[in-house]
């Protein structure tokens, strides 16, 4: 593994310190100071968790060895070890991420990747619980692991990070570090290979712009020229093209992903154009033939944005008997060797607010009636990501109302909790049926969930509290959606009309009782894949059944007060 690691060591400004302190203020009150808000703005900002649900993946507190937040990543298929420090003080922002927490950091890894049983003695109960996650996923697909810096003042010291940096390297893990600009500014700038490639415009459709001593030009380039930039000598992804484009989220297999291939291999080629938004380019030097249609040389390229289509249009042409000898996109080519400059494209390329299913949703018809139908009810809702309801309105959020439906009314709990991407998506026509679907069972199904959260948020606080506990003892936390399935299940069966909100809530002893008996059935399947199996909802059905044996161990569930 490669132990060099260039880092962004952009002097701290003012303006970059109030824009991560503006996050950090929005989530203080009197109960929680600075520290656990930094680590939730990093959760929801970052890795982009619903507010709602960031706890489930916070471990800071005491006994935490240096870490604050475990974010396993099923979709992406990647554990992310994350620790956090925040300074109060904006001159206090020019000093290094502090280097007393390489040698905890270090000590967890070798502790997990070794399987000490002693590490579950040293740590609180939530690190605990996702320790043992992690070892259950190495037991069947090992994920790759990523350690990540993040803090509101500068990265690591070099001598301090090259240490860090050896000793993950025993483990293959990679370290990634935000510093104070990285997360101001949302992206991370890595080192820059030397190298050259060629490109060939479509003929006619090139033209240069000449502005402020830098050059850039403009062109279209063919499906199958682009598959041909981006193919290395071997015929795989030449990965030095994309040494600059590190945004979290981008991934191989997405809705935006899937997209751009079904758009290739459907025979729509030639809609390409008009569909995609092309490739950002920048490098060292251009290098032209005038006269004639030749090839573009660039030295030192790097696509800065569009590197999921760059993937996806190789994917396609290595993997697939598609040709790609129709359709074509836009290229953005820009010549300069200031890296101040580059980083700034870069930023400006990657920093828009990234556009999820439920936006391009957020003014279908069923969405803007909902949200006037649930106002009449005294709710706002939230259709759109970041809207801000009137004071004093209780909010229902549309990617939550869709989640709960699933479980509560369509009876899928394991699509409502592992496919809450589709939600928007493949699942829309499903989850907001505008033949089923209501504000009074969309406020009905909140309101029932309203129980059932705080019921999870005494779990969450009681597994942070101890460090030794069983899969039994907090499913709550992960099997909320089945529970609420339960109840409607319950309701259907009763003869309970939807609408009856206090005969749902009484239904919680029962419900808990059914899904306790699902998870005593599986002693030793942790509550995090016991709610992702397919068989989930047929196993509870048997048991409300009737056809569940008795489980041979009571179920131990924290005292709830039912």
């Amino acid at each position: 593994m490669n132990t060099k690691l260039a880092v962004l060591t952009t002097k701290p400004t003012l303006l970059d310190f109030s824009v991560v302190e503006k996050g950090i203020k929005a989530r203080s009150s009197d109960e929680i100071n600075r520290g656990p808000a930094f680590v939730q703005y990093v959760v929801e900002t970052v890795f982009h968790i619903p507010p709602e649900d960031a706890a489930l993946h916070i471990v800071d507190g005491g006994q935490d060895r240096g870490v604050d937040i475990v974010y396993i990543d099923h979709e992406n298929q990647m554990i992310n070890i994350c620790s956090c420090k925040a300074v109060a003080h904006f001159k206090k922002s020019h000093r290094c991420f502090p280097g007393d927490e390489i040698d905890k950091i270090v000590s967890f890894v070798d502790d997990l990747l070794f399987r000490r049983e002693e590490l579950l003695e040293s740590v609180n109960g939530a690190l605990a619980a996702k320790v043992r996650e992690i070892w259950e996923i190495f037991a069947d697909d090992p994920y790759p692991i990523k350690v990540r810096l993040f803090s509101n003042q500068l990265p690591l010291a070099d001598s301090e990070r090259a240490r860090l940096v050896s000793s993950l390297a025993r483990h293959k893990i990679e370290l990634l570090e935000h510093g104070l600009y990285e997360l101001a500014h949302g992206a991370v700038r890595a080192t820059r290979p030397k190298f050259r490639k060629r490109i060939l415009p479509v003929k006619g459709d090139a033209f240069s712009v000449v502005e402020a001593n830098r050059k850039g030009i403009v062109t279209r380039v063919a499906l199958k020229e682009l598959y041909d930039f981006v193919c290395d000598e071997n015929g795989s992804f030449d990965e030095r093209l994309i040494e600059q484009n590190v945004r979290y989220f981008l991934g191989h297999d997405n809705d935006v992903n899937r997209e751009i291939r079904a758009t290739l291999i459907g025979g729509n080629a030639s809609d390409f154009w008009f569909l995609n938004n092309g490739l950002t380019i920048v490098c060292d030097q251009v290098i032209a033939v005038e006269n004639g249609c030749h090839p573009l040389t660039l030295v030192n390229p790097q696509i800065v944005n569009g590197g999921q289509t760059a993937h996806v249009v190789h994917h396609v042409g290595a993997e697939t008997l598609i040709a790609l000898n129709e359709g074509s996109l836009p290229i953005k080519i820009i010549q300069t060797s200031d890296t101040d400059f580059i980083e700034r494209v870069a930023l400006a390329s990657n920093t828009q607010s990234r556009i999820f299913g439920r936006d391009l949703r957020a003014n279908d018809h069923i969405q803007t009636r909902l949200a006037s139908s649930i106002s009449d009810h005294g709710y706002f809702y939230r259709r759109k990501r970041g809207e801000k309801g009137p004071f004093g309105l209780k909010i229902i959020d549309a990617l939550r109302a869709g989640q709960l439906i699933l479980a509560f009314i369509c009876a899928e709990p394991t699509k409502s909790k592992t496919n809450s991407n589709d939600i928007f998506g493949d699942l829309y026509s499903l989850a907001f049926d505008p033949n089923v679907i209501t504000a009074e069972l969309v406020i009905t199904a909140s309101k029932i969930h309203e129980e059932i959260q705080a019921i999870r948020q005494q779990a969450l606080a009681w597994q942070s509290s101890i460090s030794r506990n069983s899969f039994a003892e907090t499913w709550i936390i992960e099997g909320h959606l089945h529970l609420l399935f339960v109840i409607g299940e319950l309701m259907r069966r009763k003869a309970i009309p939807y609408g009856s909100v206090d005969e749902a809530i009484n239904l919680i002893p029962d419900a808990i009782a059914v899904v306790a008996q699902y998870v005593a059935d599986h002693p030793r399947v942790s509550a995090y894949r016991l709610f992702r199996l397919v068989s989930s909802k047929e196993e509870l059905l048997e048991i409300i059944d009737g056809f569940g044996r008795p489980s041979p161990a009571q179920p131990h569930q924290l005292s709830l007060g039912l």
